[in-house]
C-alpha cells in the first residue's frame, strides 16, 4: 500500500467522524491517524471490540459482518476496482445510507478508487474542518483534497448514479 493509498483511506475516515474513536484498521495505517493533531483514537488491528465507529479493509470483506460491526454512525472504507465498480457499489447500497466512491491519484499519475460507505455521515458535509485542517506531515491528503476526491466526471456519474447513495 502506498504512502498516498494509506493517507486517503486513513485521513478521509477520521477527519469525517465525530461520534466516535475506536478503528479497526490494517497495521499498515496505525501511524497516519498520529498526522491528525486535534484528536487521538483508540486504534485496533484485530477484530477484539463489539462496534467500532470506522473499519478499513484493504479490500472489501463480508459486508454483512462489517455492518454489523459498526457504530450506529459507523464508516467503512475500502478499495474498489475502478470508479465504475457497480457490483461493489450496489451491494454496499443494499446496507449502507451513504456509499460514495473517491479516489486519489498515484505519483505515477494512475487513479485509484476507493469507497466510503456510512451508516449515516457524509463524506463531504461532515468533514471535520477543526480535524482536516490541523493534519501535519503528509504526502497527499489536505482539506482540499479531501473534497475534490470525491467529485467525479460527469460519464462515471451517470454511470453508477443508480448504485451508490449520496
Amino acid at each position: 500500500m502506498t504512502n498516498t493509498q494509506k493517507e486517503m483511506m486513513a485521513l478521509v475516515g477520521a477527519c469525517t467522524q465525530e461520534a466516535g474513536d475506536k478503528f479497526l484498521v490494517p497495521s499498515v495505517l496505525n501511524g497516519e491517524f498520529n498526522k491528525i493533531l486535534t484528536k487521538k483514537f483508540e486504534i485496533f488491528n484485530e477484530d477484539t471490540q463489539k462496534k467500532y465507529d470506522l473499519i478499513i479493509d484493504e479490500k472489501p470483506g463480508d459486508l454483512i459482518k462489517i455492518y454489523e460491526k459498526l457504530s450506529d454512525k459507523g464508516i467503512y472504507i475500502t478499495t474498489a476496482s475502478s470508479l465504475e465498480d457497480r457490483d461493489l457499489f450496489a451491494n454496499l447500497s443494499k446496507l449502507f445510507y451513504i456509499v460514495m466512491p473517491y479516489y486519489f491519484i498515484e505519483d505515477n499519475g494512475s487513479r485509484k478508487a476507493l469507497v466510503f460507505a456510512s451508516k449515516k455521515i457524509h463524506p463531504t458535509a461532515d468533514l471535520i474542518r477543526h480535524r482536516s485542517d490541523f493534519v501535519e506531515n503528509t504526502h497527499y491528503y489536505h482539506t482540499d483534497i479531501h473534497l475534490a476526491s470525491f467529485v467525479l466526471p460527469k460519464y462515471i456519474f451517470e454511470n453508477i448514479k443508480d448504485v451508490i447513495k449520496l
